[in-house]
C-alpha cells in the first residue's frame, strides 16, 4: 500500500470515529430533562422511577438524578451515564441498583422512549421510560 493510499485510509477511519462520536453525543443531548416509568413486580405495588438527565453540551458528559415520589427519595445521584450506539447504562450505587436500556428513535433521530430492565438486589425487572409532561 502507498503512502497516499495508507493516509486516506487513516483519514477516513478517523472521520468515521468522529461521526461515531457526534452521533453519541447528539443522542445524549436528547436525553435532557424528565424521563419516568412504573417498576411493575409481582411481589409490590407499581413504583413510578424518575429519571432528571442534564447535559449542558455535547462536549460533556451527561448527569442526573433519581427520584423515586413514592418513597419520598429525590434527588438520588447517578454515578454514572453510559451511552453506546443506543444502548444506555445508568448507574446508582447509593441504592445498589442499575437501569439498562435501549433508546427507541423516531423517524427523525429523536427519543422517544428507552426500553431496559432496572436491576436490583439480583433482579430484573422491565421498566419502559418515556419523557415526563407533568410538572414536578
Amino acid at each position: 500500500m502507498n503512502f497516499k493510499l495508507k493516509r486516506h485510509t487513516l483519514t477516513l477511519c478517523f472521520g468515521m470515529f468522529i461521526s461515531a462520536l457526534l452521533s453519541i453525543n447528539a443522542v445524549a443531548q436528547d436525553l435532557n430533562g424528565r424521563w419516568q416509568g412504573s417498576l411493575v413486580s409481582a411481589q409490590y405495588d407499581p413504583i413510578t422511577i424518575v429519571f432528571n438527565f442534564q447535559q449542558a453540551d455535547s462536549d460533556t458528559t451527561p448527569t442526573g438524578t433519581l427520584d423515586i415520589p413514592s418513597q419520598f427519595r429525590t434527588g438520588l445521584p447517578i454515578d454514572s451515564i453510559r451511552i453506546r450506539d443506543q444502548q444506555i447504562t445508568v448507574s446508582m450505587r447509593s441504592i445498589q441498583a442499575e437501569y439498562y436500556g435501549t433508546l427507541v428513535l423516531a423517524d427523525n433521530g429523536d427519543v422517544v422512549s428507552i426500553e431496559g430492565d432496572w436491576n436490583q438486589s439480583g433482579e430484573y425487572v422491565p421498566l419502559r421510560l418515556e419523557a415526563a409532561t407533568d410538572p414536578q
